[in-house]
This record gives C-alpha cells, structure tokens and sequence, in this order.
C-alpha cells in the first residue's frame, strides 16, 4: 500500500459498505473532526501520523473482534480489515524507515 493508502482504505471500505461518507471515515475510523479528511484531500496533504495510527488501531481492534464471527459474511468484515490494517501497517514502517534514513543521512 503505497502512496495515500488512507484513501485506499476509505476506497475500500466504502466498497464494502463499511463507510458512507468522508465525514463518517474522519470521525469514525481517524477520530478526527468530520471536515478533516475532506480537508486533507483538497488540500493535496499527508495525514497525520495520529490519524494513520488511529485508523490502524481501529482496523486491528474491528478485525480481531469480527474475523472470528461464527457468521461468514462477518468473519470475511473481519478478514479484510486484518487485511487493511497489515498493508497500513507496512505502510506506515516503510515511511519511518525511509524518513530515519533521510534524517541519519542528513545529521
């Protein structure tokens, strides 16, 4: 998951009909105010690392909790958030590595 994989997981989640709206994404999957991904993304920035880390959070705590549903269409919910929540996570490292080696570079 490259680039702006927070849109890639609203893309996604909205697919599967897990989230409506922009609004929704930020208050309920950022814990951010309503405006705030709507915002980021007219503005062409970067969200906050707070942000990604309060998505991977919520992704691992939904995931965990319904990836072990008895019922099937609730357990594949569950899957995918697992399956979100690893490529952000990835994501995310692969950012801090890259920003560490551009600040040991630059010391």
């Amino acid at each position: 998951m490259e680039g702006n994989n927070i849109d890639l997981v609203f893309g996604e989640l909205q697919r599967i009909g897990q989230c409506s709206s922009r609004s929704q994404f930020s208050r309920d999957w950022l814990g951010r105010e309503t405006s705030y991904y709507r915002s980021i993304q007219s503005k062409g920035l970067r969200p906050s690392i707070e942000a990604q880390v309060n998505l991977a959070a919520r992704l691992r705590d939904l995931g965990m909790c319904l990836g072990s549903s008895e019922y099937p269409g609730v357990a594949a919910i569950g899957k995918t958030y697992l399956k979100l929540y690893g490529e952000l996570l990835d994501a995310l490292l692969t950012s801090a590595q890259s920003d560490m080696k551009w600040l040991d570079g630059h010391s």
